[in-house]
């Protein structure tokens, strides 16, 4: 049952990130005439030389694709781009349709990054959950699995060629809206991919570590105690590793401070964590930790009334 809720909660994800990419580009990018990468730069292409429709052109090819890596790469590479496939092209002709909705803004400018946000939203919530646009993944996937050619310049390469046949008919200010366009797609897509996974790592060295280590432990977080030795002198030193979300950085800090002031304490941010120990494990209303004597875990008792 979980497995089933999960999955459709991952569908879901995937056909509003395609959705929201499909409104970006049909009511923002295309009204003001942007280079755009992917098969929708393909489409730009067949309508502006044979006058056919870019949703119509991408579908097509979308589907082309899906058969061939169907047929090369297997079902389940199929099933994982098969939504992708069929609901970007629809949204994309649905909105492309909805003409009241593709001048939302008078100004080129705010339109692309409008464009680059909202896209890159669409496009890192697909992401997130393994999901594809399908397309122009495709082949770079076949020739690694028959030729062994690595998947990211192949990818970058197909983009950079269908950027450049567009330039031939495009104006300059769409050339330039274009690139912002993507630059700004390409960072918020990379932020929303990795949200809410990341946290802050810290490196604590102090001549009070075990104390340090254990009030981070009754406050609930995950720690390692580590051995080193000091550079200049060689003499031995301990510091405590933890890792922590960012609105628990300043109480982890303070609790160490509070101990030694001159601790010293290096900071440095993390994109994904995985595992235990990267949140408390309690709820400080409710529950006291109590830390075993080995230091390896906390037992979890409730606080008397």
């Amino acid at each position: 049952m979980k497995a089933t809720s999960k999955l459709g909660f991952e569908v879901i994800q995937m056909i509003l990130g395609n959705a929201l990419s499909a409104f970006a580009i049909a009511c923002f990018a295309l009204p003001y005439d942007m280079v755009v990468s992917g098969l929708t730069g393909v489409g730009r292409m067949t309508n502006h030389y044979f006058g056919l429709s870019v949703s119509g052109t991408v579908l097509v090819i979308n589907i082309i694709l899906f058969i061939l890596g169907s047929w090369i790469l297997g079902k389940k590479f199929a099933a994982s781009i098969v939504i992708g496939t069929i609901s970007f092209p629809i949204f994309l002709g649905i909105f492309q349709k909805a003409t009241m909705l593709h001048h939302l803004v008078n100004d080129p400018l705010l339109a692309s990054v409008c464009a680059g946000i909202i896209d890159g939203v669409g496009l890192g919530l697909i992401l997130r959950v393994g999901g594809s646009t399908g397309g122009i993944d495709v082949p770079p996937i076949i020739l690694n699995k028959k030729l062994g050619v690595k998947i990211a310049p192949v990818m970058y390469a197909i983009d950079v060629g269908i950027f450049l046949i567009q330039i031939p008919v495009t104006k300059t200010n769409g050339i330039i809206l274009g690139i912002l366009y993507a630059l700004i797609y390409s960072i918020v897509m990379n932020k929303i991919i990795v949200m809410g996974q990341g946290g802050v790592q810290l490196m604590i060295f102090s001549k009070d570590i075990e104390k340090i280590n254990e009030k981070l432990l009754q406050l609930g977080y995950g720690t390692t105690v580590m051995h080193a030795t000091g550079g200049y002198m060689q003499a031995p030193q301990d510091l405590v590793f933890c890792v922590v979300s960012n609105r628990n950085l300043n109480r982890v800090k303070q609790a160490a401070l509070a101990i030694d002031s001159t601790a010293f304490i290096t900071i440095s941010n993390v994109s994904e964590v995985n595992g235990n120990g990267f949140t408390t494990w309690f709820n400080d209303e409710e529950y006291e930790p109590k830390v075993t004597e080995r230091h390896e875990g906390i037992e979890l008792t409730q606080k008397e009334e």
